[in-house]
C-alpha cells in the first residue's frame, strides 16, 4: 500500500479532527495516511521513507529530506504558499511539487478589505473607547472618506484581483506592482501599472501585499521602504510574515512614519505574547485567518486530497510549481 505522510504544525492544526476524511480518500487511491507530528529533521526523514505523498502546511522540506526520497510521486503544500519547500532540489529529483492556490482566494481579499476598513475607521482606538464609557468622536481624528483614495496592490495574482473590486467599491481608484506579469493582464484588469516600486510606495493612500515569499520578497518592507511610504498610508499583510521586517514596522509605526498597519501573518508563528506590535494602537493583529471560512476549509481538504488522488493513480498534476519536470528523466 502506498504511503502519504501528512506533517506540519498547522496542518495537524486545521485538521486533526478530520484526518478520517483524509484516510478515506487514500484508501481510494489504495494509500494510508501517516500522520507525522516530529518537527525534527532526522525524525522526519526516517517517517517519509517510503513515502508516495508528502502533505505540509508551512513545514520545511529541505533538499537534504527530498534527495533521500527514493519513491516519491509528489510533494503537495496544503495552502497557497510552497516557500516551506525546496522546490529546486524537488525539480532535480523529478518530483512534482503541487498546491492549492484557488480554495481560498475570496476569503483572504475579503479579510485584506476587512482589515483595511477596520483601520482607516479607527475601529479598534474607538471601540476601546466606548467600553469605558466614553462616546466621542474626537480621539479617532483625522479619518478620511474612501473616494479616490489609491490602493496600491503588491503582487496582482488571484488574490490581488480579488481585492480589486471590493475597493473600487468603495470609490477607491486601484494601482498595482507586479513585475512578472505582462501589461495586457493590467489592461484587462483595468488596473494602472506601476513599473517601479517606490513610486507605487509613494503614490499609495493603502497598501495591500499579495506576493508569495521568495529570495527577492523577503523583507521587501524594510526601514527604506517605510521612509518612503506616505505618513497617512496604512498597510496590510495577509500573504507571508516575513515580507515584513517587524522591526522595521515596529519602528515605522512608533514614530508614526505611516498611521497603521493590518496584520494576519508574522515571520514567528505563533505569535508571541512578548511581541511588541502588541502594545500599539495603531495596529491590528490577527491570527493567520484570512485563509479562513466554512467553505475554504473544506475546499482544501478536497482540492488537496483530489490533487494526491490524481497523481497517485497516474495523472498529471492540475496545479504544479515546476512543470519543467515533464520534460526530465526522473534520477
Amino acid at each position: 500500500m502506498k504511503k502519504i505522510v501528512v506533517s506540519g504544525i498547522r496542518f495537524f492544526m486545521k485538521f486533526e479532527r478530520h484526518l478520517e476524511y483524509f484516510r478515506e480518500r487514500a484508501r481510494s487511491a489504495g494509500a494510508e495516511i501517516v500522520p507525522v507530528k516530529t518537527e525534527n529533521e532526522m525524525e522526519f526523514q526516517k517517517s517519509a521513507e517510503g513515502a508516495s505523498a508528502i502533505v505540509v502546511i508551512a513545514r520545511k522540506i529541505s533538499a537534504q529530506t527530498i534527495r533521500r526520497l527514493e519513491c516519491c510521486e509528489i510533494i503537495l503544500a496544503l495552502s497557497v504558499g510552497y516557500d516551506c519547500i525546496d522546490v529546486h532540489a524537488a525539480t532535480e529529483k523529478g518530483i512534482p511539487v503541487s498546491n492549492v492556490p484557488a480554495y481560498c482566494t475570496d476569503d483572504v481579499a475579503n479579510h485584506a478589505m476587512t482589515l483595511l476598513l477596520a483601520l482607516s475607521r479607527k475601529l479598534p482606538l474607538l471601540i476601546q473607547e466606548t467600553t469605558v464609557g466614553r462616546w466621542d468622536y474626537n480621539p479617532a481624528r483625522p479619518v478620511f472618506n474612501y473616494r479616490d483614495k489609491l490602493l496600491g496592490i503588491v503582487g496582482l495574482g488571484k488574490i490581488g484581483r480579488s481585492l480589486l473590486p471590493k475597493a473600487l467599491g468603495f470609490g477607491m481608484s486601484v494601482a498595482a506592482y507586479d513585475p512578472y506579469l505582462d501589461d495586457d493582464i493590467f489592461k484587462l484588469m483595468n488596473v494602472r501599472r506601476f513599473h517601479e516600486f517606490s513610486d507605487l510606495l509613494t503614490e499609495s493612500d493603502y497598501v495591500s501585499v499579495h506576493a508569495p515569499l521568495t529570495a527577492e520578497t523577503y523583507h521587501l518592507f524594510d526601514q527604506r521602504v517605510f521612509d518612503t511610504m506616505k505618513e497617512t498610508a496604512y498597510l496590510i499583510n495577509t500573504a507571508r510574515g516575513s515580507i515584513i521586517d517587524q522591526g522595521a514596522l515596529y519602528d515605522a509605526l512608533t514614530k508614526r512614519k505611516i498611521a497603521g498597519a493590518g496584520i494576519d501573518v508574522l515571520e514567528k508563528e505563533p505569535l508571541e505574547q512578548d511581541n511588541p506590535l502588541l502594545g500599539l494602537s495603531n495596529i491590528i493583529v490577527t491570527p493567520h485567518i484570512a485563509w479562513y471560512s466554512e467553505e475554504s476549509f473544506k475546499n482544501s481538504m478536497t482540492q488537496g486530497m483530489d490533487e494526491i488522488v490524481r497523481i497517485l493513480n497516474g495523472h498529471r498534476p492540475r496545479f504544479i510549481v515546476n512543470p519543467e519536470i515533464f520534460g526530465m528523466d526522473k534520477h
